[in-house]
């Protein structure tokens, strides 16, 4: 197996280094995170700075699609998608609609006080 190394970080000059598959596989795996451990996005491609655009330089560079935009739904729409329920129509009948008459608000007693026992 070929791997291209560079030689200096600073210089970044390369070099191809010849390793068996097996030592391949060990360097490989050292990169794999255990079962329970979250990788840590702070730099990067996925730089919350940069994401933006390094996503969509990304994409340039092989040629993918930006992705479709996320749809956004009201509640009374997704209801209706699920459930095939309509919100603001009679559950009984099936026929009326629903309509608000008045707002409710929470009833709040006053603190009750006491003094000392």
């Amino acid at each position: 197996m070929l791997l291209r190394v560079r030689t200096d970080p600073t210089s970044g000059k390369k070099r191809t280094l010849r390793v068996p598959g097996t030592e391949f596989i060990d360097r490989f795996l050292q990169h794999v995170l255990p079962a329970g451990f979250k990788r840590i996005r702070h730099y990067g491609l996925l730089s919350p700075t940069r994401k933006k655009e390094a996503l969509a330089a990304a994409r340039a560079a092989l040629n993918v699609p930006p992705p479709a935009p996320a749809v956004v739904e009201s509640v009374a729409e997704f209801m209706q998608r699920v459930t095939c329920i309509e919100q603001a129509r009679c559950p009984h009948c099936g026929i009326g609609q629903f309509r608000v008459v008045a707002t409710l608000l929470p009833q709040r007693d006053p603190p009750k006080l006491r003094g000392p026992p």
